[in-house]
């Protein structure tokens, strides 16, 4: 049997395409309605989101995200200022207005209530989020304890610029709450995929997005060897300016849509793409985009690279950013062993990390929980599972 499922949040988009598949992800794990500014009128918003389950209901289960669990200011027409300077929403602005209500509600509800994470930042958590969202949630959609090291774990931390702020609470929340936590990653849409030879592709390296530390090695490694790496476009720093400068108010999804589509196209258009998950070990989505545009995907791996099915020399090349002139000599030797790799990288995300497998992983997660039955999940050898429960002794 199908369960029936409500997810409670904000219609709006973000440049980081996670958030804006989720809701499409849900509707695939199951029967799914949606609650919140931009997906209901006004005038439901206003009856509350007690009044909608009643009236919609039943549901196995709600969902609900930071974004809407995190609302709770003492000021709710700055936190919607804030919103909309960040997020792409198309309803009534006054109806965000709504969401300090509908956490509050969502907090006193008695339906088992999951608070998925999937496109927040742990890593400056501090003991105010840990509680609030114990407090809001029975159940945690984020990264599991194999994905989340602690600080002291993490010997390229301090090469960050942001070191001195990271914090292991989450890491510790994971650990402690591990048969609450449902661990799953970042995934990417059929759309996103590219297949097309390495050979076919005018660049050899692209080094995209945020410049962390090891990306700014390698970029300028491979720049002093006369290779040329792809890098970002202009378009996010005129963005960001034009923002700064308040002659943008707020995104504009034509904007997201630009972004993204750049930074996808002139990935596609090489052939090696490097990439980490900053002095954090974080597994960014680009680990999964990379290989999912055909690129072979060479890096400085996340914590947990091998639970996610990664493999070096397999399905992607593990090096330090210092490494890739010599490795560039090396791949573009062997140019039918790259293209194994490559190909074998983007069959691991189509299988493991695409659309459809997170919607399977999503329904495994949900049916659990709507059992009582969940006890958290985990990631080994590239396969998602659910934690099996401890064996409790007959007196």
């Amino acid at each position: 049997m199908i369960g029936r499922y409500l997810y409670v949040d904000v219609n709006a988009t973000f440049t980081n395409p996670t958030r804006n598949l989720l809701p499409l992800a849900f509707l695939k794990a199951g029967d799914v309605r949606f609650f919140g500014p931009g997906h209901v009128s006004s005038d439901c918003l206003a009856r509350g989101l007690t009044s909608f389950i009643e009236a919609e209901g039943p549901f196995d289960l709600v969902i609900s995200n930071t974004l809407v669990l995190f609302s709770d200011s003492d000021d709710p027409a700055r936190y919607a200022s804030t919103l909309l300077s960040a997020y792409a929403y198309s309803g009534p602005n006054e109806d965000l207005l709504y969401l300090p209500i509908i956490a509050k509600q969502f907090s006193s509800l008695s339906l088992p209530r999951i608070a998925i994470l999937l496109e927040n930042d742990f890593y400056n958590w501090t003991a105010r989020e840990a509680d609030k969202i114990l407090s809001s949630a029975d159940y945690f959609i984020g990264f599991g304890e194999e994905f989340s090291p602690l600080r002291a774990e993490l010997p390229h931390l301090a090469e960050e610029r942001f070191a001195n702020i990271a914090t292991d609470v989450w890491t510790e929340f994971s650990h402690r709450y591990r048969n609450r936590v449902a661990s799953l990653l970042h995934f990417v849409s059929d759309a996103e995929f590219v297949i097309s030879p390495l050979s076919s592709r005018a660049s050899h390296w692209s080094v995209m997005g945020v410049q962390y530390h090891a990306r700014g090695v390698a970029r300028d490694g491979l720049k002093r060897a006369g290779i040329d790496p792809v890098t970002d476009t202009r378009l996010r720093k005129v963005v960001s300016l034009l923002k700064k400068t308040r002659l943008m108010r707020g995104e504009k999804r034509w904007v997201q849509k630009a972004l993204n589509n750049s930074f996808a196209a002139r990935m596609a258009a090489t052939r090696y793409s490097y990439t980490c998950g900053s002095g954090l070990q974080m597994p960014i989505r680009k680990f999964f985009e990379i290989p999912a545009v055909g690129c072979l995907l060479v890096c400085r791996p996340f914590k947990g690279f091998e639970a996610a099915g990664f493999i070096d020399g397999v399905n992607c090349v593990i090096a330090e950013p210092d490494q890739l002139t010599d490795l560039h000599f090396t791949l573009t030797a062997e140019p039918e062993h790259a293209e194994a790799i490559a190909r074998a990288g983007q069959a691991l995300v189509l299988q493991r990390h695409s659309l459809d497998a997170r919607a399977q992983d999503l329904s495994l997660i949900l049916e659990a929980i709507a059992a009582k039955r969940f006890e958290g999940s985990f990631w080994r050898d590239g396969q998602h599972q659910l934690r099996e429960p401890a064996l409790r002794s007959v007196a």
